[in-house]
């Protein structure tokens, strides 16, 4: 019994291959899944206690099992019984795509790696790419808000970084979710995403079954009062202006409110932009609609090259990209405003409801307009936009930047200046976009846009050209 068994080395590594996959699904994956558990337990301890808005009971259900509540809820059961119906299929066929669907919508969110995890590797990224400004426009107003609202906060869509950007600057606060589209479908981003609670949505789909359960989705989250970030845009911006703004996703919270028995849903406005955009020249040379359409081995060789820079610029610690700002406004009370313009919302049909909602929208939007910070980048630009063809000097460019910054500041907008130095902030502006060759610095002493990046110059100075519409700029 104790004689050494001799055997081939082929033999052996052949049984140490076959017993490999026993010992990592039996063995290291469970004590691994025990550990980030316990992890993700007591950084919930940790964290909950300090959040302005706590953690929802609902956000915290384990991923198949909220997949599988969605899959059962009755409202979503009965709409889905009425689509076989239409679509001569069964019940029970039904049901199994609906459960399909809801494991791909639902979220895994997951404590840890939300305020650890991804806050540190949120930080790194934004703070290896940019300097981060931060504004409000009435901070103690913020105060105000409580778990008894359905919160949510509204963002223009200037770059992908905005999920990033929004969730750092709030995660003190709260925990947000926010859907994602298709671009967030590629390993290993669709489960980071998830794993920061966000839910996917596939832009434009018309599987009538799929937009039920997500509708649903998004109106269980909101009745349990999990924070959310919405983009209403839908899609970054092609020339660098607020785009049309669709509100799907709002209609799905507001389509049960009673203002008499609902809590109220309070809208948070936020205005984000860029001296960079990580997207931009591909956002130039095409929409997010025809980025897309390039196919996933474009999308993923794209995501792979971004990611290696990201990594370059967080080891250097360049921040090559200048400024990523954000400003708050004041929280909107969607009860407030109804009362405010004598809607009876319960009392509305449809189409009524969508006018009355597509109101409030454009208001909200314009409050989001008006809140987009003004970054050097976009200052130079707009100014370079407006100067004459031969181009201007330096002290020209300097004093047309300071007229920029002063128009921009009577308009009540949130302008970033650096060391509050106009000239230091035209100096970093400059450096950036001379290293990009969108301005050129002629032998004469004169700057000039370099007419090959017109469209470039042009799509960050509309970022910003509202701010100076009323003074005939």
């Amino acid at each position: 019994m104790t004689d050494p068994v001799v055997v081939p080395l082929w033999i052996l590594l052949l049984l140490i291959l076959l017993a490999l996959p026993t010992l990592i699904t039996q063995v290291l994956i469970p004590l691994w899944l025990k550990v980030w558990n316990h992890w993700s337990l007591r950084t919930f301890q940790d964290v909950n206690p300090q959040l302005q808005l706590k953690l929802s009971p609902f956000t915290l259900t384990r991923y198949r099992a909220l997949a599988d509540q969605l899959a059962t809820d009755p409202q979503l059961l009965r709409a889905a019984a009425e689509i076989a119906e239409k679509q001569g299929m069964t019940l029970e066929d039904v049901r199994d795509r609906l459960h399909k669907i809801a494991l791909e919508i639902v979220p895994a969110f997951n404590p840890h790696f939300y305020f650890r995890v991804g806050y540190r590797l949120g930080r790194s990224m934004l703070r290896g790419f940019y300097r981060v400004a931060i504004g409000f426009v009435d901070e103690a107003s913020l105060e105000t808000v409580s778990n008894e609202d359905s919160v949510i906060f509204m963002s223009n869509h200037r770059t992908n970084m905005d999920y990033l950007l929004v969730t750092y600057l709030t995660s003190q606060r709260t925990m947000l979710s926010f859907g994602v589209g298709e671009w967030s479908g590629i390993f290993p981003i669709r489960q980071l995403m998830r794993s920061a609670g966000g839910y996917y949505i596939r832009r434009d789909s018309n599987d009538l079954l799929y937009r039920r359960a997500l509708e649903r989705y998004v109106q269980m989250a909101t009745e349990a009062r999990v924070p959310h970030a919405i983009f209403p845009e839908g899609a970054l911006s092609p020339d660098g202006g607020l785009q049309q703004a669709r509100f799907g996703l709002f209609s799905f919270v507001t389509k049960h409110f009673d203002p008499a028995t609902s809590p109220d849903i309070v809208v948070i406005p936020i205005g984000t932009n860029y001296d960079r955009v990580a997207e931009d020249t591909n956002m130039v040379r095409a929409s997010s609609a025809e980025f897309r359409a390039k196919g996933r081995r474009f999308i993923v060789w794209s995501g792979i090259k971004f990611g290696l820079r990201t990594i370059a610029e967080i080891l250097l610690q360049r921040r090559s990209f200048g400024y990523a700002c954000a400003n708050f406004g004041r929280p909107l009370s969607f009860r407030d405003w109804l009362e405010g313009h004598d809607v009876d919302w319960p009392g509305l049909d449809r189409e009524q409801r969508f006018g009355w909602l597509n109101r409030f929208g454009e208001e909200l939007m314009a409050t989001v307009s008006e809140l987009i910070p003004v970054p050097p980048v976009a200052t130079l630009c707009w100014v370079m936009q407006q100067a004459p063809d031969d181009g201007l000097d330096k002290a020209a460019l300097l004093a047309s930047f300071r007229t920029a910054i002063s128009q921009a500041r009577k308009r009540g907008a949130f302008v970033i200046l650096p060391r509050s130095d106009e000239q230091f902030a035209l100096q970093q502006a400059l450096e950036l976009t001379l290293l990009r060759g969108m301005i050129r610095y002629q032998t004469d002493d004169n700057y000039r846009v370099n007419p090959d990046k017109q469209a470039l110059v042009a799509y960050y100075a509309k970022s910003i050209e509202h701010h100076f519409e009323a003074d005939g700029s």
